[in-house]
């Protein structure tokens, strides 16, 4: 029996490593099929309960996907590409440095902001240059990727419930473990997706249309940058658009100026608190900082996807924790309810 238990664990380890490695083309497209499917499944759930067809409802729900998340995603990332060298070049003004003597007056310490500014942005331009060919590729790698995307997702729409119950039902734990680490794991994952990536995208986009209004060039750049920063507390989204209406203050564009400042504090820093508990419940908390570093290192590792690999897979580094220690160093706080 020993024997028999070893040579079928070898014999399981080679062919899942044989899987990864024919799966590792289209890993990404994969991962994201899944992310999708998770994030749109309440649209599928919507469009069955009125047909009562779930190959018609899987179509309509990837049509969904297409022209609202993929299409733009792409046109997005194309002129994002193209706008870094002009937001780097335009970025490179008196206005920076002004605003840094200004500083420097207060604090009495002399610091070279324009240097800093221009290091970072030399960074952030060919950091964003170099994911450009992952994130577009070739013509035929990506419309085949963009197939086995769509494909996965069509079954995923269909069976992704079956899925889950097959996976639960082979799982070695007693049923009430089951629940509580599907429960964890369920609602972490709401958290990063809806609760925060999703909000700093809402945060990013209006705050790049809020640019854009302003007559700010390359808006799109600093909308995707406000993206990113959206993940800091406190600091957020202002490290952004606060310079850009000082800029235009003292650039004598007052009205526009100001006209910025009141709609980055009243709307864009506001949205954080009217949209992110519509999206969760409060119960559903994922440190900021996870957040963070999972982003930043999910660009670095995995390109555009692992903007939304990256926390997720770091949130649910923690929930296992948290069942780990729920489930067997404190056996009474098992449940939904001990959450």
């Amino acid at each position: 029996m020993k024997q028999e238990k070893v040579f079928f664990g070898a014999l399981f380890a080679t062919i899942t490593v044989l899987g990864l490695v024919i799966m590792q083309p289209f890993l990404s497209y994969i991962v994201l099929a899944g992310i999708l499917t998770y994030a749109l499944f309440p649209v599928y759930q919507l469009l069955y309960s009125r047909t009562r067809r779930p190959g018609l409802s899987s179509s309509l729900s990837i049509f969904a996907a297409l022209v609202l998340m993929v299409i733009p995603s792409f046109f997005l990332v194309s002129e994002l590409v193209q706008q870094v060298s002009g937001a780097y070049t335009n970025f490179q003004v008196e206005n920076i440095q002004r605003m840094g003597d200004y500083l420097s007056g207060l604090t009495g310490n002399r610091v070279n902001f324009q240097e800093m500014i221009d290091s970072t942005l030399d960074q952030i331009r060919r950091s964003i240059v170099g994911l450009a060919p992952n994130i577009l590729g070739s013509l035929t790698e990506l419309l085949l990727g963009l197939f086995v995307m769509f494909f996965v997702m069509y079954y995923g729409f269909r069976e992704g419930e079956s899925f889950l119950a097959r996976i639960k039902s082979l799982m070695p734990l007693d049923p009430a473990l089951k629940e509580s680490l599907f429960y964890e794991l369920r609602t972490v994952t709401q958290a990063v997706l809806y609760g925060q990536v999703m909000t700093a995208v809402i945060q990013g986009t209006l705050g790049g249309i809020g640019l854009l209004v302003v007559g700010i060039e390359n808006w799109i750049f600093w909308g995707a940058l406000m993206i990113i920063t959206a993940f800091l507390p406190v600091l957020g989204t202002p490290l952004i658009w606060l310079p850009a209406a000082v800029s235009l203050i003292l650039d004598g564009e007052t009205a526009r100026g100001v006209g910025l400042l009141i709609y980055g504090a009243t709307i864009v820093m506001n949205i954080d608190n009217f949209i992110r508990p519509r999206l969760v419940s409060g119960r559903t908390k994922v440190h900021p900082v996870l957040i963070l570093i999972g982003v930043l290192g999910g660009l670095k590792i995995f390109g555009f996807i692992g903007m939304l690999v990256g926390p997720l897979v770091l949130a649910l580094l923690v929930a296992f924790i948290k069942f780990y220690e729920a489930a067997y160093l404190q056996p009474r706080a098992v449940g939904p309810a001990a959450d």
